[in-house]
């Protein structure tokens, strides 16, 4: 008699018993790498944002304004080049990142200074345990970052 091969219920069973807990155990750990990226890459796309209208008010000799989209930052930014024929652009915020700040608008002047003293813009996610960023702005228009751990709280 000749034996057919193959798997039988019970070790499928139990292979899929296994690949559920181990997946269990991978998702969580998952989503939170993707909420600390989410920051990373706001961070970055603003701060790119700010360090290009920077270099644009020197390379125009003219003010350039990076300015939140409907007076919140949590809806965005643009970039608002004044003597130029560039067209304004925009930036969206990734899903569940959120952005504080009191600054009305950053306006960089043609030497690449700020006109108002230095600021702070706070980027946190809605899981308050994810480490935040805040970006700084000195008088000069320079840009610094630190990282807020143990996330921005509630």
């Amino acid at each position: 008699m000749q034996r057919e091969r193959g798997f039988t219920v019970l070790e499928l069973m139990v292979t899929l018993v296994v690949a559920a807990i181990v997946l269990s155990l991978a998702v969580p750990s998952f989503q939170r790498t993707v909420a600390n990226n989410a920051v990373r890459s706001t961070t970055s796309d603003l701060v790119s944002a700010l360090n290009a209208a920077r270099a644009e008010s020197m390379s125009s000799r003219a003010m350039v304004t990076v300015s939140p989209q409907g007076g919140d930052w949590g809806n965005g930014w643009t970039i608002v080049h004044q003597a130029s024929i560039n067209s304004d652009d925009a930036y969206q915020l990734a899903d569940k990142v959120r952005i504080r700040s009191d600054i009305a608008s950053v306006v960089f002047r043609p030497e690449g200074g700020l006109t108002a003293a230095g600021n702070n813009i706070t980027i946190c996610h809605e899981d308050a345990t994810i480490d935040g960023r805040r970006i700084t702005l000195s008088f000069l228009g320079r840009v610094t970052v630190e990282t807020i751990a143990g996330g921005c709280g509630a």
